[in-house]
């Protein structure tokens, strides 16, 4: 995987492949012609969108928030765009590069009118043996100031991630023994809890990344990337 993380999201219109699978690789077919293609739709405004590869509709209806099956695609580049559901498929869209064993996922971010679908980098690096890392994006455009908290296996206390922690932020992976953690966020400086996740899985080997994204209500969603 490419050594690469990322602050603004503008700043990736390049594809990168993100091994966010706690499954590790795929099983299901021949890992030297399959790569994976996954999304999650960051467009609050829109409830569901279909994802067009390379002029053809490849998934239906995908809902807000909510990460897609991941579909199987030949290795190498595919062009990759996100329309409102329903909309007739066209050629064109965001360039992403599917590599064997990986699950390349692509958030869209933007408005109904101009939904731009990104890749999510990686650090390139896997866990130690016994470990597992996580991290989050910051992807509320519309929640105010925040502070995000974790637990982890080996620190049951929250714990802040990073001050500040602006939107299109991206934390650094956090490197943990094998078990449930919690993301929180609060408004900043005060303990007014705005979200909470449940209990969120990362065993050893193990890599998550959770995105923080605006829910429909004004409120924010936490949407944990990499469920088996």
């Amino acid at each position: 995987m490419n050594a690469r993380s990322f602050w603004l999201l503008s700043a990736l219109t390049a594809a990168v492949a993100c091994s966010d699978d706690p499954s590790g690789p795929d099983t299901g077919g021949n890992p030297n012609t399959d790569g994976r293609l996954q999304v999650v739709s960051a467009v609050s405004a829109v409830s569901a969108v279909d994802v067009v590869v390379d002029g053809q509709t490849r998934l239906s209806s995908v809902p807000y928030g909510v990460p897609s099956s991941p579909i199987a695609l030949s290795l190498g580049q595919h062009a990759v765009k996100v329309v409102p559901a329903g909309t007739a498929p066209s050629a064109g869209g965001t360039v992403v590069t599917l590599r064997a064993g990986d699950t390349t996922r692509v958030v869209v971010t933007g408005t109904p009118t101009t939904m731009t679908p990104v890749a999510l980098g990686d650090t390139g690096a896997a866990p130690v043996p016994g470990k597992g890392k996580l991290r989050v994006t910051h992807l509320a455009a519309n929640a105010p100031a925040i502070d995000v908290y974790r637990t982890q296996p080996d620190f049951p206390s929250f714990v802040k991630f990073m001050d500040p922690f602006p939107f299109n932020a991206t934390t650094p992976f956090i490197m943990s023994d094998p078990g449930n953690w919690v993301i929180r966020v609060t408004a900043r400086g005060t303990n007014q809890v705005l979200a909470e996740s449940g209990p969120i899985r990362v065993d050893a080997l193990w890599i998550r990344t959770v995105l923080l994204l605006d829910a429909p209500n004004g409120g924010v969603r936490i949407t944990a990337l990499g469920d088996q």
